[in-house]
């Protein structure tokens, strides 16, 4: 189950990176490394500083399945509402694989909990990050309309560690990371949700 779920956080990931890329005036290969920047960036952090090898460079598979992804998408995006909804579709799914991975490899090498949810969120995260600012943008997680983004993952990285310790060494561990954390998401997207705007009583006043 985790490799299969380690394609899909990749696929996901390289389709928010190509989608991202729409109306810039980018080209395919241009849209293609967006799309893997945004697939292995926050995994490859993630073991960089974790010091352990590199997952894409032990399976070259991985980029082979991201940069199918991110082609496909550069082909079909022409059919795509051009509203920014997909994208945050896409990315709350690609986010929630992610995010999971992180967590679960993180607590595979024996790390405290809190180190667990911090990488758990880095690996969610950083690929878009680094996305958006490869585009000139702010990236999507500092954005006030963001709707618990970062804080998606978060719990869901949370609720990961509580499955482990009830049930260890459960595949069904990763399923309710990522189902937390999509729920999550989406709700958010659909209702609005996000947290308290950091804000002073005479912002914006001369």
């Amino acid at each position: 189950m985790r490799y299969v779920l380690e394609h899909l956080a990749v696929v996901f990931g390289a389709a928010t990176g190509a989608l991202a890329a729409r109306g810039k005036g980018i080209d395919l290969f241009g849209v293609v490394v967006l799309g893997l920047v945004t697939a292995v960036g926050g995994g490859t952090l993630r073991d960089v500083v974790l010091d352990v090898p590199v997952f894409w460079v032990q399976d070259s598979s991985f980029i082979l399945s991201g940069a199918v992804a991110a082609g496909a998408v550069f082909y079909l995006a022409r059919f795509v509402d051009p509203s920014s909804m997909p994208l945050l579709i896409v990315d709350a799914f690609g986010l929630a694989f992610v995010a999971t991975l992180g967590t679960h490899k993180t607590f595979s090498l024996q790390h405290a909990g809190t180190v667990c949810v911090v990488f758990g969120v880095v690996t969610g995260v950083a690929g878009g990050m680094i996305r958006d600012v490869l585009l000139g943008e702010v990236p999507l997680v500092f954005r006030p309309n963001i709707y618990l983004y970062a804080t998606a993952a978060l719990i869901g990285a949370t609720a990961y560690l509580i499955a482990a310790h009830l049930w260890p060494n459960s595949p069904f561990n990763l399923v309710v990371c990522a189902t937390v954390i999509l729920l999550l998401r989406l709700a958010a997207i659909r209702w609005r949700w996000r947290l308290p705007v950091f804000q002073a009583e005479n912002d914006g006043v001369a």
